[in-house]
């Protein structure tokens, strides 16, 4: 039996984050409190063995990374397809703002936002299309090389890894809220993906 484990981190808190506003390809460092959140994940993981690092491109993620990875010299990968989806002109904006301005795009996405396109932005169906492109060839690893994977990305991204390797419309990635200053652990056995952990903020014993 094969048993991988994929540790599921969102990065620490920036300023959009704190300020309410809409983004994603933004490239915002952390605040204090996301250095401090990023610190405390590192704490409930530091007893963990992670074989590899899977992180997206956006600082954010690797300032988080670099908290919790256990020495300089650990190698990370950059996947651009975990990066958040790309707001286009909504970037860095409020929104009542956004409605304001852009009235007939942000009606689309209110009333259909899985097949909407923020203005001059990314739809949800390439955002989709590229993370579910992820989801397979990391499960599909997971089987042939069995090990402890750590995943620092995004709020959107992480719901809908998990959505996707439990085989649940794209819609459900709401369900699976990952905080910030948190963990979640998704295992795979021969394949068989379960949740053995979801926000956790205690230190992590694999069940094996």
């Amino acid at each position: 039996m094969s048993l991988s484990h994929f540790i599921l981190v969102r990065h620490g808190e920036t300023i959009g984050n704190k300020d309410g506003l809409f983004y994603g390809s933004t490239d915002l460092p952390l605040t204090e409190t996301g250095c401090r959140q990023a610190a405390n994940v590192a704490s409930y993981l530091k007893n963990i063995q992670i074989d590899k690092i899977i992180i997206s491109k956006l600082q954010r993620a690797k300032q988080t990374a670099e908290y919790i990875r256990s020495s300089e010299n650990y190698y990370y990968h950059c996947d651009p397809r975990l990066n958040e989806m790309h707001f286009g002109d909504w970037e860095m904006h409020h929104y009542s703002e956004i409605a304001a301005r852009y009235p007939a795009d942000w009606n689309s996405w209110i009333n259909d936002w899985q097949h909407a396109t923020p203005t001059n932005g990314e739809s949800f169906p390439q955002f989709a299309t590229r993370v579910q492109e992820v989801a397979d060839e990391l499960r599909q690893k997971a089987i042939e090389t069995p090990a402890t994977r750590l995943i620092v990305a995004h709020k959107g991204v992480l719901g809908l890894l998990i959505s996707r390797w439990f085989d649940l419309p794209t819609k459900a990635m709401w369900q699976f809220p990952c905080a910030q200053g948190s963990y979640s652990v998704a295992e795979c056995r021969d394949g068989f993906m379960t949740l053995a952990v979801f926000n956790g903020r205690s230190c992590f014993t694999p069940i094996v």
